[in-house]
Parts: C-alpha cells; structure tokens; sequence
C-alpha cells in the first residue's frame, strides 16, 4: 500500500495543476485583503511554473535516506527542548550577538552578464566569524562547512563619489551567482541609471559557498536545525556588510529582499534602525507552512512512519521567524509586494507580515513568484519606495527615479493596489 500511495502522488501534484489553474481563471482568492487575480493566459501559466518549480526542486532533492530523516526528527526534539529551556521563545531577541565590524577583507575584480551587456564588479570576501550556538545540535557539523565560513558578496560602487546611497539586495533561494543576482535585482538599471551603489550579499551555503551540484541545495535535507543557522548567520553576515557600507561613507541606505532574501531582509529589519528603506519581495514569513506546503513528494508517502512534528518545527524555528521579531525600522519605510498567483509562497505568507508590519504600504500584482523579476510593475514599485525613502532623490537620480514610477502607473492589477492596501 506504501508503495501505491508514492506513485499516486505525481498524479495527485497534476491534480493540484488543474485546480490552481481553475482558481485563477476564475479570478477568485481564498485570502481574506488579498485582492482577487485578474483572470489571463499569463497568470496560469505563472502560477503553473511555480508548481513545476517546486517539483523540479522536489526531483533534485531526490529519495530520503529513512535513517537520516530519523536522526534529524531526534536532532528537532533536541533542539525544541534548547529552544524553550534558553527562554527564546519568550525573548526571541536574546538568541543573537551583535556581530562585529569588518576590519580586513579581500577583493578581487570580475565581470558579468546583465541586461544585454557586461558589467563590472568587485568580489568582496571575508570571514564570517558566525560561530553556531553550541547549545543546539549540530553545531559542529555546520562549523565543518568550510566552503560557508567566509562571506561573500559583489559590489557595484561609483568610485570617488561617497555621498551616493546604496541599495543591498538579498537574494533567493538557488541563486548567489553574479549573473543570476545581477538580472534578479536588475543591477543595470539600479547601478547605471539610477545612480547608486550595489551591494549584493550572498546567503550561506548559496553560490561560492556551497558545496552541492545546486546552490542552497544543502537546505533541502530533513534536518531542519539547519533552518536556525542558515538564518541566524545570513542575519549576522548581513549585519556585517551593512557595517562595512556604512564605513565606506554611506548615509542613505536600502535593504531590498526577494524571496528567501525578503524573509532575511524582514529578519534584519529588526537590528538595524537606520535603514532608509526596507523591502521585502514575495516573502515567506511563516517558514513551517511553506515547509509543509513544498515538502517532498516522496515523504509525504512515509507520512505514518516518517511524520514531521510540525509543532516542535515551529518552535524551534521561533527565534529566526520575522512574526517573532518587531521591526525597529519605521513603517513608513518598510514596504511589501508579492504575486496573487504565487504557489512557492502563497499569499496568505506576505499578508502576514505585511500585518505584522502594521500594514504599510503594499503591492500586490497579478503574478507567480519565480517570473516576479520579470514584472514591469515590480520595478515601478520598487522605484517608488526608494524615492519615498529619501534613497534617491535630488539631482539625475532621484529625477529618473520619479520619472519612471510617473510614466509607468502598472497593470490593471497593480493600479491602486500599492496606495490602497494600507
């Protein structure tokens, strides 16, 4: 019977195709202040790719080892009971250090595809000095992921100009390399002809500081310990490079995440009172549901033998959730957008920090997640929390920036939609 179940579940996921794409058609949503789809070829087709997305990711991740999926329920058990004996729960912030600053680093210079030409870049490294709390377990094993000891980001500056502000913008999940960060953030038209600074960091075990055939691929594994040091040291790294922006000169500064980089950026929001603007771009907020909602197909075959103790995720994973922790950035400088189509993180997961955030100022756009850089309106928005921030405004820059958001108001979908939502 075990085995006629994992072969029912690919038709199962078909299944799911057919009435995402049923539900969009028809233009309805089952969230509550998210508005409805407006209907089209497209937004099926987006909300198709995401499902197929998450198989794709579901198929690398491959057939789980049983024993290792017991060893890392035993490992959860472990790391609950640390969790609620340290007082995290309660007093979530307790559970990081304050990171210290960059003194020495290394650089060297690249060049990288973006937007139909190549650009140059400057490879920033350094070591991490995030040390796993030795209290949880596991930590000796992830302080032998050596590839993820040093940080890494690209930086894309206006050399002799240390009044530009800067943008810092953190990427999602399997992504970390200059290409690929470079057209996700659309670098081109934030470094060239906005005029400001880049900095793009690069999450642990992603890019350079992976050691799978995919990056960030060694985050799919059963044990979800490493849920707490992945985003405890994105959050000190990140911390870090904002230490060294600042030590450059910079007054003006924005942290823009998408995806599993929108639910880090909302992490650091936080820490860091002086940002200028923080946005968070389709982001996860509660990570046990989108866990559960794109966990392996495979497993869910060995549920009865196999099963998940979603509650003890939850409160392990409680130090390093955005809902657990207030932002101490403003919210008149916290924005969110995210796809009404999205099925790698449903809408209900943005809508929730956008709540938690106090409702601050919103889009929400006819669209999936994984073709979201490629929407027209999302740029437009982006440009215009960056100029309501104060991040760019004032000479050639900020006149583009206000330019554009003019000449380009968005789809149908998109209209209102920002001003209203909050």
């Amino acid at each position: 019977m075990g085995g006629l179940r994992i072969l029912a579940l690919p038709i199962l996921q078909l299944g799911h195709f057919v009435s995402e794409a049923w539900t969009a058609a028809r233009g309805e949503t089952p969230h509550a202040e998210v508005p409805p789809l407006d209907a089209s070829l497209a937004a099926i087709g987006e909300a198709v790719l995401d499902r197929s997305f998450t198989l794709g990711v579901n198929l690398l991740t491959g057939v789980p080892n049983p024993t290792e999926v017991r060893a890392a329920h035993e490992a959860l058990d472990r790391a609950a009971r640390v969790v609620e004996s340290r007082g995290w729960l309660g007093d979530p912030r307790s559970f990081y250090r304050t990171p210290p600053r960059v003194e020495t680093w290394d650089e060297k210079e690249g060049r990288a595809w973006a937007q139909g030409r190549f650009l140059r870049y400057r490879e920033l490294s350094f070591e991490s000095e995030y040390r796993a709390h030795p209290a949880l377990p596991h930590a000796d094993r992830w302080a032998a992921y050596t590839h993820n000891q040093r940080t890494y980001a690209y930086v894309l500056e206006h050399e002799g100009e240390s009044d530009r502000p800067w943008v810092v913008g953190v990427h999602g999940f399997g992504m970390g390399s200059p290409v690929v960060n470079f057209a996700g953030f659309n670098v081109r038209r934030l470094h060239h002809e906005l005029g400001l600074n880049v900095l793009l960091p690069v999450l642990p075990l992603h890019g350079p500081r992976g050691g799978a055939h995919m990056s960030g691929s060694e985050l799919l594994t059963p044990d979800f310990v490493n849920l707490v040091y992945v985003f405890s040291q994105a959050v000190w790294d990140i911390r870090r490079l904002l230490g060294w922006v600042r030590d450059r000169g910079a007054d003006r500064i924005a942290l823009w995440g998408v995806s599993l980089g929108g639910y880090t950026s909302a992490l650091v929001s936080a820490f860091e009172a002086d940002l200028d603007c923080v946005i968070a771009g389709i982001p996860p907020s509660d990570f046990p549901n989108v866990a559960r909602d794109n966990q392996p197909w495979v497993l869910r075959g060995y549920e009865r033998e196999l099963a998940i103790d979603w509650h003890n995720v939850r409160k392990m994973t409680h130090m390093v959730s955005p809902l657990a922790l207030d932002p101490v950035v403003p919210r008149e400088k916290r924005f969110v957008y995210a796809g009404i189509a999205d099925r790698v993180v449903r809408p209900d997961q943005a809508r929730a920090l956008w709540r938690h955030w106090g409702r601050p100022e919103m889009l929400w756009y006819s669209g999936g997640h994984v073709a979201s850089q490629w929407k027209g309106e999302v740029m437009t928005f982006i440009e215009s929390a960056l100029a309501k921030s104060g991040v760019v405004h004032g000479g050639p820059a900020g006149r583009r920036a206000k330019a554009r958001v003019r000449r380009r108001p968005g789809s149908r979908a998109a209209a209102g939609r920002a001003a209203d939502s909050h």
